[in-house]
Order: C-alpha cells, then sequence, then structure tokens
C-alpha cells in the first residue's frame, strides 16, 4: 500500500498546483536590471520576452539598461529591480553582507582583456611599466592577472576610465581594458591591429554575465524566480540559435546605438565566450567560483574562509519529472540512486511476500534499463527501458545469453565481472561498450548485484544500465575545450603551465634537468597584416604541427598567446641538448609554408632556461626563458640592420 503521508503530501501538492494556475492568466510585473545599455550582450533577455517565454512563466519582465555609475547590484538590493545582471563581483557584494544569489552563468569565460594597439611597441604585457593604462575599478581579472605577472601598483600610471575608445587610438593612454565582444568591433572597422592580453593567458580563468536575485526574493517567491531562471535560459538558448534574428530585434526595439553589423559582430564573439554547443546556458560550477574566490584573496579582497557556494543557486528539479529523469540519466548524484534502488529492488525479489504485480510495474516502468540474468547469464526478464536503449523487445531477447548486447572483444571480461558476482556475491560497478539490435555502438554503466529466488534455490543476477555514451562525449568536448587551445589543439596556457609544474616536481623528485624552450615567431605580424587573419591561422597551425616532430614523447608542447609558444624538455641532461632541440625545432619552422599560393617563410626566436641552474621556481623559469628570447630577438633584429646597412 501507499503510506498514507505520501497520499497527503501528493494531495497538497496538487491542490497548491490548482492554486498557481488559477491565477496563471495575471502577469505578474517584475523588473530586470541590466549591467549596460541596450546590446546582444543581453540577447537571451530580450527573446524571452519579445518570444513570450516571459509571458509564458506568469511574468511581466521590465528590462532596464543601465547607465554608466549604475549597479545592478545596488539596484536589487535596494528594490528597485527583483533581478539584475552582474559581474564576479558579486562574490565581493555577498562578503560585504548583501544578500545576493546567482541563478546562473551566461558567459563561460569573461570578455574582458586589455589591449594595447601594435604601432604602441607594447607586445608584452611587462612593456606595460610606466605606461598610461585604463582598467575599469570592477576588473579584479585584469589586476589578478597582472599581479601575477610581477606588477606592484606602482608599476604603471593607472588613468580613470573613461569609457572612450578614442583616448586609445589618439595616443592619450597606452592600453584600455574593453569588452573583446564590443570595443573591438571598431578597432577592425578603422583597420586598427592591436594586441591583446587576457587574464586566462596567467590561468585566470573568471565567469562573465551572472543573472542574479536577493535570498529574500529567492525565500519568498520561489516558484517567481523559478520561473524568471527557467524563461530566461530558455531565451538564451533562442537567441544563440537565432542570432540573426535577435539581432534584427534589438535594432528594431531596443537600440540603434549599435549597427546590424557591431551587433552581429558581438554575437559572434560571445560564441565563443559561451560555446553554447558544449555548455548549456546557466551552468555554473563550484570548482570555477572557488577559483574565482581565490583570486580576490591573492588581491586581499577576501578572507581565507569565506563560503562561495552559499551564494550560489542550483535549483532543486525533483519536483520536475522531466528533469528529474535527466538527473538520472546524466547527474553524478545518479549513482547513489542507482546503488539505492537496487537495494530495495534486491529485497523485494527477495521477499516472498511482496505483491508481484506491484514488483513487476516497478521493474517495468523504471527509468533505467534493468535486466536479470540467470546462473548461465541468461536474460530472464528485460524491462521497457531497456527496449529503448538497445532497442531489442523484450520477446526477441528473453532467453539469449547476455554477450548477445557484448562487443566480442569484451566478451571474457564481462564473464570475469559477472562470475565474481555470482561467487562472490558482491555488487559491481563496471563501464563498457554494448551494442544494440541495429549495430550500433554505445558506452554503458553497470551495477551488477546477486540475488536468489524466494525459495534461496537458484541464483540470478539483477543488472541496472545506463548509456552514457553522450555524457562521456559531452565530458571529452569540454576537457578539450578547457585545456586545449581551440586553433592548434595543442595544450593551452593554462595546461601547458600544469604540465610544468607536474614535470618540475619530477625533475626535483629525480634529481634530473630540465628545458624550457620559450618560442616566439619572427615576422608574424607581417604575414598575418599583408595576408590576412586567415592565412595567420593557417601559419600558426603548420608551426603547431611541425613543433612535435622535434622533440620526444616524454615531452610537451603548448601554445601559450598568440605567437607564442612553450616547450618542455623533460631529463634533458644539458643545456647543450637543449640547444640541439633548438635547432632542429628552427630547422622545421622555417620551411616554406604555403599561405594563399605563395610560399611565406618564417624563423622563430627561441629562449631557453633550464631547471634547476637557471630557477627553481615555475615563474622565475618562464621569466628567464622569456628574456632569453627576447635577447635573441635584439640580436636578430641587430643583424638584419647590419646586413641592410
Amino acid at each position: 500500500m501507499v503510506p498514507k503521508r505520501l497520499i497527503q503530501t501528493l494531495a497538497i501538492a496538487w491542490l497548491l498546483l490548482g492554486a498557481s494556475t488559477a491565477g496563471a492568466d495575471e502577469l505578474d510585473p517584475v523588473t530586470l536590471q541590466l549591467k549596460w545599455k541596450h546590446q546582444f550582450q543581453f540577447a537571451g533577455y530580450y527573446a524571452a520576452k519579445e518570444k513570450g517565454f516571459y509571458r509564458d512563466a506568469g511574468l511581466d519582465v521590465n528590462i532596464v539598461e543601465a547607465a554608466p555609475g549604475v549597479d545592478p547590484a545596488q539596484e536589487v538590493i535596494a528594490g528597485r529591480a527583483q533581478f539584475g545582471v552582474g559581474t564576479s563581483e558579486l562574490i565581493l557584494n555577498r562578503y560585504r553582507g548583501d544578500p545576493v544569489v546567482v541563478l546562473g552563468v551566461i558567459f563561460q569565460h569573461s570578455p574582458l582583456s586589455l589591449i594595447a594597439l601594435s604601432d604602441s611597441g607594447i607586445d608584452n604585457i611587462h612593456k606595460l611599466i610606466g605606461r598610461k593604462v585604463m582598467i575599469e575599478p570592477s576588473s579584479a581579472e585584469l589586476f589578478a592577472y597582472l599581479l601575477q605577472e610581477g606588477f606592484t601598483s606602482k608599476a604603471f600610471d593607472l588613468q580613470h576610465h573613461s569609457l572612450d575608445l578614442n583616448d586609445l587610438l589618439s595616443g592619450k593612454i597606452d592600453a584600455m581594458s574593453v569588452y573583446v565582444t564590443d570595443e573591438l568591433y571598431m578597432l577592425k572597422q578603422q583597420k586598427r591591429t592591436y594586441i591583446q592580453f587576457s587574464p586566462r593567458m596567467s590561468g585566470i580563468d573568471f565567469y562573465g554575465d551572472n543573472f542574479f536575485t536577493l535570498e529574500t526574493e529567492l525565500d519568498q517567491n520561489p516558484q517567481r524566480v523559478k520561473a524568471f531562471r527557467e524563461a530566461s535560459l530558455r531565451g538564451w538558448r533562442y537567441a544563440m540559435q537565432n542570432p540573426d534574428e535577435i539581432v534584427q530585434l534589438i535594432y528594431d526595439r531596443y537600440s540603434q546605438r549599435h549597427s546590424i553589423e557591431h551587433l552581429q559582430f558581438e554575437a559572434k564573439a560571445m560564441h565563443d565566450l559561451m560555446q553554447p554547443e558544449l555548455i548549456d546556458p546557466g551552468y555554473m560550477n563550484i570548482g570555477r567560483w572557488q577559483h574565482i574566490a581565490q583570486t580576490y584573496r591573492q588581491l586581499g579582497l577576501l578572507p581565507e574562509r569565506f563560503d562561495v557556494e552559499a551564494m550560489l543557486h542550483f535549483p532543486n528539479s525533483a519536483i520536475d519529472l522531466k528533469k528529474l529523469k535527466i538527473k538520472l540519466y546524466y547527474a553524478a548524484a545518479g549513482l547513489s540512486l542507482l546503488a539505492l534502488l537496487s537495494v530495495i529492488l534486491f529485497r523485494f525479489y527477495r521477499a516472498a511476500r511482496i505483491n508481484e504485480a506491484r514488483l513487476n510495474t516497478m521493474f517495468n516502468h523504471a527509468p533505467l534499463s534493468l535486466i536479470v540474468l540467470d546462473d548461465q547469464n541468461r536474460i530472464q526478464n528485460w524491462n521497457a527501458e531497456a527496449e529503448k536503449t538497445f532497442l531489442w523487445r523484450a520477446e526477441d531477447i528473453l532467453g539469449k545469453d547476455i554477450s548477445t548486447i557484448i562487443p566480442p572483444a569484451d566478451h571474457q571480461e564481462v564473464e570475469e565481472v559477472l562470475a565474481a558476482v555470482h561467487k562472490k556475491r558482491a555488487i559491481s560497478h563496471t563501464e563498457n561498450s554494448n551494442i544494440k539490435k541495429d549495430g550500433s555502438e554505445i558506452l554503458c554503466e553497470w551495477l551488477n548485484a546477486p540475488f536468489k529466488d524466494k525459495h534461496d534455490q537458484a541464483n540470478f543476477i539483477i543488472c541496472m544500465a545506463r548509456d552514457i555514451t553522450e555524457q562521456t562525449r559531452l565530458k571529452q568536448k569540454l576537457e578539450q575545450a578547457a585545456h586545449y587551445d581551440n586553433l592548434t589543439k595543442l595544450p593551452n596556457r593554462a595546461l601547458i603551465l600544469d604540465l610544468l609544474k607536474q614535470s618540475i616536481a619530477t625533475a626535483a623528485r629525480q634529481k634530473t634537468k630540465l628545458a624550457i624552450l620559450f618560442l616566439d615567431l619572427n615576422g608574424f605580424k607581417a604575414i598575418n597584416d599583408r595576408l590576412g587573419h586567415e592565412s595567420g591561422d593557417r601559419l600558426l597551425l603548420t608551426v603547431a604541427e611541425r613543433l612535435p616532430q622535434a622533440i620526444r614523447e616524454c615531452d610537451y608542447a603548448g601554445r601559450l598567446a598568440g605567437d607564442e609558444f612553450l616547450v618542455i624538455l623533460q631529463d634533458i641532461g644539458s643545456l647543450q641538448n637543449a640547444q640541439k632541440v633548438a635547432g632542429k625545432l628552427q630547422g622545421l619552422i622555417s620551411q616554406p609554408c604555403m599561405l594563399k599560393d605563395q610560399a611565406v617563410a618564417i624563423s622563430a626566436s627561441i629562449g631557453i632556461s633550464l631547471y634547476p641552474d637557471d630557477a627553481i621556481e615555475i615563474n622565475e623559469l618562464i621569466h628567464h626563458a622569456d628574456q632569453a628570447m627576447y635577447q635573441v630577438k635584439q640580436v636578430s633584429r641587430s643583424d638584419k640592420h647590419s646586413s641592410a646597412v
């Protein structure tokens, strides 16, 4: 029988649902405070409003643009808005006692960067010393980046940010913080080339725009918060799938401050920061937020103990049956749920007095594949979800050996697993490939547990399986996007620095020498300007393909940024050995490359530093190699000048 308490709970829920439905015709007015003026940066909210997603959720949303000096957090705290769009600096609001709660993240990577014009001579971050720089006050990731690069507050002349790109173009200042989704369009239109310095170059990776509310709003109006969040994310999915439509919508109904072309540029740049094919809008990770909090600690803005998790809202989707099913398939908590469900079902199978019809109903309609095997591993029962997963109807698969859905190469391994379950009477958890009836292959997660029939005479195994093919593919894509350069497919700055850290630890433990080579391409900018960015990318890709040809399998090559690369040579023995590798790299890189039917040759300046001879700390080691590379480049320029004379 169903417990009375459960019936009462369901009845109350039904009454509440009826009450909410009765008032659905009246729209609940709320205000969303943006962090800047109307532009594609807020496309998802416009889409949610104009496509009726907010209206469908029972909301009448007033979207308010910001002006210089307007703080979205303060607008929400003061009650002039119920929701806002803010930066990762919401952490500081929370620390100061403001009860802000982040509902979701839109930009997986912050669009904030520092730029300098190419003709300024600032071709690396350290040349900002003594220069005039404009950085917005709420740019913690930029200040952390500069701090990590060894800058002090007096290293450059910090100017009040005018929000006017003309100050950079006219030479009034030397560098300026910008949004790569916005200001870079003006540079592109004027065909001005620039150098971009992103905090991600030093492994500082903040989230971009976050939408938020207050704890009081969440406590007092949980359904309204849920409705706003889901409708907003629905709007973001629509906007990123239909950017041209939303660009026209913004231009026609919200603002013509930016041209159609400018809005389209913004949409494309945002696509790269959001990665909507890989990451669902709104997704946020506690680990990333902890990384952001740690950066604020390094700046002295947060104490060591600050609970960042308390300001993050992860909706409890258990009340939504559709989302519950998604959780059963994809959430990490799925394993615990499977284990709990298995215990319940095993007990049901053992209990002689259980109602068989009720058990069969539970088995057949379970939201995961359930399969019962006899002591010969023949399939005795096969539920509806197993039919969907493996495409075999129960009447066609019953009586067949479980190897029917196992690739031949895995037969022995699976047989050994099942034999151990029979013999040791213990639950096993495995992952293995499976074959569907149509011949396609999937990856499944399996939980196999032993049980006896109600007379304790026959041995059986109940198997629970879930298809994790898509989950695994998505995880691999996310790992690829997080750790590898999108263009060259080499390890990106964060990964190559992590590999360097590991390599130094290995060298210290084994008392061996390690070398790093800092590579910078000579004349790359001129080729990029003359033949175009597409040819420049092709050249970078060619160089990246040649680097591994000069090093061993135990060595690493990665892209730091732009045309800079880093090579790690483990257990190199001596400086002379490292110089030989550098010479080999020079020879490979200098081989001509065909770009637009032209044979183009390029060379590289390579600086070398040796662990532990030159330094033992990672930053010092890189700095030494960087300085060595710079000296090589200066000598190369002097030689060319002498030859010309």
